[in-house]
């Protein structure tokens, strides 16, 4: 075989052609691409931005092109290489094709076009579809056996749902597993990240109670005693209070206050402290996705885009019409399941969620697994028993009209 034959197949293997060039740092956008072509600098001139340097400033274009497409083979496919079945009498492609510009433009690899051309006139492959086509990666098995879950419980079995009923489809995830797979997730697919937030002693925390007349004890602002849970909230069904707070005053407003129902009442703002430090899942400042074009931490993406996901779920906007008793149903008993089930990887309890508020411009919430009896008064002095907050100060507003 020739040199030319061998160089055709090689080029045909790795799936782009020859590219010419050189690249630095400061025409690419993913941070992940910074950093490789900030290790494999070789060149003193960059081919696109025209930069020049005494010392070495650009990577290898071609080796560049290699990387980009190793990237994207993580989302995307060749259809021939996905065993998508072809028909010329039914159009060509049996599912659903996308073309290299519409794939390559939708990422983060350059600002500059005349890169992100290059790139796509190197490559080989005209025609797209997503990879695990008929399986469905498992970001997507993750998020369809969350929807799973959702419909189970919302619509067919509240109470009885970890009885398995049988898979779905062979590689779905049953209602039965699924709290059991979002655990996995947290404290083993993803243990390098610290999902954990210890909330200190010296944090205050607000929480809001309106009426009437102003209040002046936590056993008045804290959760609402036994008898009188009778409303169902986004992580608590009625029945079984919960604290819930806020880290700044304004979303502690924005949570509580309804123009509606509450005009020209008195607010009671209640700063609560924890006795003890509080171990928080935090669902409010989640990691970012790893970048598809970073090998060592590509593992994580799928898990981690499901958990994105997942969080914003949590608290999505939901109208208080009567269907909130069905809709809350599943945050209800996956909170139900952190408090009660979870176990982080050193076989710790969690104390309460922190997540998104889901109001405009609001902040970080919380939801503390506190009773009204666990909410101590300002006088409280000594070691807590059960309690885990104590009652710091408490200001009064009139509630706007």
């Amino acid at each position: 075989m020739g040199r030319v034959s061998e160089w055709m197949i090689e080029q045909q293997e790795r799936g782009y052609s020859e590219a010419d060039g050189d690249i630095c740092a400061n025409c690419v956008t993913d941070p992940a691409l910074k950093a490789w072509v900030a290790d494999h600098l070789s060149s003193t001139a960059c081919t696109f931005c025209g930069d020049e340097s005494d010392d070495a400033i650009a990577a290898s274009f071609d080796d560049f092109v290699g990387i980009v497409l190793g990237g994207i083979g993580f989302d995307w496919n060749d259809p021939d290489n996905e065993g998508i079945m072809y028909d010329g009498r039914e159009g060509g492609y049996q599912a659903p094709l996308s073309d290299t510009a519409d794939v390559f433009y939708n990422y983060d690899i350059s600002d500059n076009d005349n890169v992100v051309q290059a790139v796509i006139d190197a490559v080989d492959t005209e025609a797209w579809v997503e990879r695990d086509f008929y399986r469905g990666d498992d970001g997507e098995r993750l998020t369809s056996g969350w929807t799973w879950f959702k419909h189970v419980t919302m619509h067919q079995s509240r109470f009885l749902f970890l009885k398995n009923e049988g898979d779905k489809y062979d590689d779905d995830i049953p209602p039965s597993q699924m709290l059991n797979v979002i655990a996995s997730i947290i404290s083993k697919d993803l243990a390098p990240f610290d999902f954990i937030k210890t909330i200190g002693e010296d944090v205050n925390l607000y929480r809001i109670r309106i009426g009437l007349t102003p209040f002046e004890t936590a056993a008045e602002i804290g959760p609402p005693p036994l008898e009188f849970a009778t409303q169902a909230n986004r992580m608590s069904p009625a029945g079984i209070p919960m604290f819930y707070g806020a880290f700044d005053i304004d979303t502690a407003k924005v949570e509580t206050f309804d123009v509606a129902h509450h005009a020209g009442q008195i607010m009671s703002i209640g700063a609560f402290r924890a006795l003890r430090p509080l171990r928080l899942l935090d669902l409010a400042e989640l990691p970012d996705i790893p970048s598809v074009f970073a090998d060592e931490t590509r593992k994580f993406i799928h898990p981690m885009r499901f958990l994105h996901a997942f969080a914003a779920d949590l608290v999505k906007r939901i109208a208080r019409d009567g269907r909130e008793h069905i809709e809350y149903v599943p945050t209800q008993i996956v909170t139900e399941f952190f408090r009660r089930v979870f176990r982080d990887a050193e076989g710790k309890p969690l104390d309460g969620l922190l997540y998104r508020s889901s109001r405009p411009g609001a902040g970080t919430a919380c939801v503390l697994f506190a009773e009204n009896d666990q909410c101590a008064e300002a006088d409280f002095v000594g070691k807590p028993s059960k309690q885990l907050l104590k009652l710091h100060a408490v200001t009064h507003e009139e509630c706007p009209i």
